[in-house]
């Protein structure tokens, strides 16, 4: 039995910066997004961070997950879950939307927030975050153990709760854990902003 999950999908990183590298992002008016830029090629770019505030250190943006790193198919109707049977008979699928979870008795359980990470940071904490949007393949489990016929019942979606998305860590079926063997997605577009708490 295959499980999978295509359409659309998010990743998200975000990681803490020094308050006064932050700062003086603010004060100088540099776009996220021009520094992305800039670290990509910083030769051709007109852009110049001092050493003590280019936070990358050499790195790239997605060093900064410190707080999280999670990708996922989102918990919406743009998304679908399909079952390939493997046995001749007719394939499953459904929409992700938690309406048609509940209805079908697919149970859902978010564990983890991003919210609830940034309530626990101390106050006057800086906080890079990037959020992606992806299309494609986001999750497939090609080894789906079960003693008996597909029951949706025995499905259960973990997900992390992201600000504005519920996005699919991981799944259980029939008990055990799977975190998908296998993905193919595209990056449709990318956000970063900064955010003190």
């Amino acid at each position: 039995m295959i499980i999978a999950l295509r359409g659309y999908g998010t990743f998200i990183y975000a990681g803490t910066v020094a308050k006064n590298t932050y700062e003086y992002f603010e004060d100088e008016d540099i776009d996220l997004q021009e520094y992305a830029e800039y670290l990509d090629d910083p030769e051709s770019s007109n852009l110049k961070i001092p050493k003590e505030h280019d936070f990358v250190d050499g790195g790239c943006l997605y060093d900064m997950d410190n707080l999280w790193c999670i990708s996922g198919a989102e918990l919406t109707s743009d998304c679908i879950l399909s079952v390939d049977l493997e046995n001749g008979d007719d394939d499953w699928e459904c929409s992700l939307d938690l309406g048609t979870l509940e209805k079908l008795g697919i149970k859902t359980k978010c564990i983890s927030s991003s919210t609830r990470v940034i309530m626990d940071l101390p106050s006057d904490t800086a906080i890079f975050m990037a959020k992606e949007t992806t299309e494609g393949l986001q999750f497939e489990e090609n080894q789906i153990i079960s003693s008996s016929d597909f029951d949706p019942t025995k499905l259960e979606i973990y997900y992390h709760e992201y600000i504005d998305t519920d996005i699919i860590k991981h799944i259980k079926y029939d008990g055990r854990e799977y975190f998908g063997s296998n993905f193919e997605w595209d990056a449709k577009d990318k956000e970063f902003k900064w955010l003190l708490w």
